[in-house]
């Protein structure tokens, strides 16, 4: 038996205004940390506007339950702009439970003035903040009688909890995995992306892309004794029935099925205190059995039919809460198809894999991830490998053909 311990990121779920005003900006902004240095997209963040009095605002985080298990810290992480502390005070308070004080646990003291600033805060005593259904209220404040705004663009708890279980198999005893943060892929790698039918280790190929579930840990063994990197699948945006972990899935996060793909459904990908754990599991699977980096798919399900009000932002706030839990285990992690989203996520992944731009004329608008020196594998199922292997190569992505069912069979561009 062994202690291990995993985190997971949760996001405030209410706000009350006590004192002051805060903008109209919904709370999930909060969930997607993409201002910096001077940045000042008014959507993407929350100003806050203090009275005559000062600003007093009350936030609500509910820790999701997780039996067996001991919350051993927690972590706040904040990204403020607004006048430094000299000028204007602004502190993050921990209501304690049992005494009902409010403890000061961050505050402004650190940031430079009108730029964006992280700000981090750890509490080693979480036992003292955790009410009995497992919400913690977190006040926002500032007494000043300057009555300039502060902004947050991002906010998050991140709680970290321990357990005892059977240490997991050592997928090669010989070769502690790589991790993500140690591989930084770049463009211009080779790729082979194979989910059916037997898989050829012996490839003259830099990367392989196979399913996480189907995939064995010895197999990912040799490949990595190959001096392959390996990039493990899953689906992060749907529920597939024929999955291990499907009675994780309650039925109020599935939505419509998928169009062509039997046994599958849309997930509520605004229910994030459900799905992250969900996919920090299976991502948690696939460090273990020593993948260097994961592709989740059906990301963009708030551009289709999924039975599901989802907005542009809730995508966004899942989409970047997946990096970051796969940045966490030492993950690197790939954005699938979404291409509308690139211009606010590519700073977040590490590579794009794309199905059929060329066949949608969409290529282009990949293009960011090869200017941010990260690659961009994809896939044709229709075109011809002339018609669009030039094109590919010339853009500097790396393409190949392949059938529908991803079995063995390629036609690759370089």
């Amino acid at each position: 038996m062994s202690n291990i311990s995993f985190a997971e990121l949760i996001f405030p779920s209410g706000l009350t205004n006590k004192l002051g005003s805060a903008s109209s900006q919904p709370l999930e902004v909060l969930a997607v940390k993409d201002q910096q240095a001077t940045d000042d997209n008014a959507t993407k963040y929350i100003e806050f506007h203090p009275s005559a009095a000062g600003y007093v605002g009350r936030f609500n985080f509910t820790v999701p339950a997780s039996p067996n298990t001991t919350v051993d810290k927690l972590v706040l992480r904040a990204n403020y702009r607004g006048q430094e502390a000299t000028a204007q005070k602004w502190t993050f308070q921990l209501l304690e439970v049992n005494t009902g004080k409010w403890v000061d646990i961050a505050n402004n003291s650190n940031a430079a003035n009108w730029h964006w600033s992280n700000i981090t805060s750890t509490i080693t005593t979480p036992e003292k903040f955790i009410n009995s259904k497992n919400r913690v209220t977190l006040r926002y404040i500032t007494y000043s009688k300057d009555t300039d705004m502060s902004q947050l663009d991002y906010m998050a708890l991140q709680v970290t909890r321990s357990a005892t279980t059977p240490p997991p198999p050592d997928p090669d005893p010989g070769t502690p995995p790589s991790t993500g943060a140690d591989w930084k892929p770049i463009p211009g790698l080779k790729w082979h992306i194979q989910y059916t039918g037997t898989l050829n280790t012996a490839l003259n190929v830099d990367v392989y892309n196979i399913d996480l579930f189907d995939t064995s840990a010895a197999t990912i063994s040799t490949l990595r004794s190959k001096g392959k990197h390996v990039i493990c699948y899953f689906s992060a945006g749907s529920y597939e029935n024929w999955r291990p972990d499907t009675n994780k899935f309650p039925a109020s996060v599935l939505g419509r099925d998928l169009d062509g793909w039997p046994g599958e459904k849309w997930l509520d990908v605004r229910k994030l205190d459900i799905l992250v754990p969900i996919m920090r599991a299976r991502m948690k699977m696939a460090a273990d059995k020593g993948c260097h980096a994961v592709d989740p798919d059906n990301v963009d399900g708030y551009s289709n039919n999924t039975g599901f009000a989802l907005s542009y932002n809730d995508q966004l706030a899942y989409n970047v809460a997946l990096t970051e839990a796969a940045h966490d285990l030492g993950l690197a992690i790939g954005l699938k198809n979404n291409l509308d989203q690139i211009k606010d996520l590519v700073n977040h992944y590490d590579f794009a894999v794309n199905e059929e731009c060329y066949q949608y004329d969409e290529c282009n608008l990949l293009k960011p991830f090869v200017a941010a020196g990260k690659p961009v594998f994809g896939i044709e199922y229709n075109l011809s490998s002339s018609s669009f292997c030039p094109k590919a190569n010339a853009s500097n992505f790396d393409f190949q053909k392949k059938r529908l069912s991803l079995d063995a069979w390629v036609e690759a561009c370089r």
